[in-house]
C-alpha cells in the first residue's frame, strides 16, 4: 500500500490509508476514489479529462463492495466516486462534483450557457437510465433472476426502454457537453452489464450516434474493462 503525503495538517481526512497510482501535486491538487466499472465515477473522470484537470488528481481505484478502508475514511457511505478537494473536503455524488469543477474551472465548460436546459435534461435522462440499470443489478443480486419479473423490476426495465426511445427520437449533438457525455456513458454501461439487451438493434439512429461518440478521447480512455 502506497502512503501519500498531504501538505495540509488541517485536512479532515486521515491519509494513512491512501493508495495511489498517480500522485497530483501543486495548487488545487485533488483526490478521486472510484472503481473502473462505476458509471457514476466515469462521469467525473471524463469531466476531469474534458476540462484538462486530470493531472491535478491523485487516482485511487477502490472496491466499494469490499469495505475498502481508504474509501471508508473519506466517505462513510462507502460509495464511489468520492472527490477530495485541495483543502481535504470530500464531495460525493457525481453531478455535484461536476458542478464543483464547473464553478472552480469554468473553461472549458461542460454545460453551455446557450441551450443549458437541454444539456441538463439530457444528463438527467441518462443518469435516470443508469440508476434503473444499477437498481436492476442490485435487485438481481438480492432477489435472483426473478427480480426482472417483479413489479419493481418491470418498472426499471420500462424506465430504461423509455429513455432509449426518447434518445432514439432525439439524440444529443455529438459534443463534449455534459448531456452527450452522460448519455454515452449510460449506453456503454448497458452494453457492459446487459450485453443481451440488444438496445441498438431497434434504435439505429441512437446506435450510430453512440458509435460516433465513442471516438472521443475521454470516452475511450475511461472505457470500463469487460472482464
Amino acid at each position: 500500500m502506497t502512503h501519500v503525503a498531504h501538505n495540509s495538517c488541517k485536512a479532515a481526512v486521515d491519509h494513512r490509508y491512501w493508495r495511489s497510482s498517480t500522485v497530483a501535486t501543486g495548487v488545487y491538487a485533488m483526490e478521486l476514489y472510484y472503481s473502473l466499472t462505476s458509471p457514476y465515477a466515469r462521469i467525473v473522470r471524463i469531466a476531469l479529462l474534458e476540462k484538462h484537470l486530470d493531472d491535478r488528481v491523485t487516482h485511487h481505484v477502490v472496491d466499494p463492495w469490499g469495505d475498502d478502508p481508504s474509501l471508508m475514511q473519506v466517505n462513510p457511505a462507502t460509495r464511489v466516486p468520492t472527490l477530495i478537494t485541495h483543502d481535504g473536503t470530500p464531495i460525493t455524488e457525481s453531478l455535484l462534483m461536476v458542478h464543483y469543477l464547473e464553478a472552480v474551472w469554468p473553461q472549458p465548460g461542460l454545460i453551455p450557457t446557450i441551450d443549458r436546459e437541454r444539456t441538463l435534461s439530457e444528463a438527467g435522462l441518462a443518469v435516470g437510465m443508469i440508476d434503473a440499470a444499477v437498481h436492476t443489478l442490485l435487485g438481481r443480486k438480492i432477489g435472483g433472476a426473478q427480480f426482472d419479473a417483479s413489479p419493481i423490476g418491470q418498472r426499471r426495465t420500462r424506465a430504461i426502454n423509455a429513455a432509449l426511445d426518447r434518445l432514439e427520437a432525439q439524440s444529443p449533438a455529438i459534443s463534449g457537453q455534459l448531456g452527450a457525455l452522460t448519455v454515452a456513458i449510460a449506453l456503454d454501461y448497458l452494453d457492459l452489464r446487459f450485453p443481451d439487451m440488444g438496445w441498438a438493434v431497434t434504435r439505429p439512429q441512437l446506435a450510430r450516434w453512440h458509435e460516433a461518440m465513442e471516438e472521443r478521447e475521454s470516452l475511450s480512455r475511461t472505457r470500463p474493462p469487460r472482464s
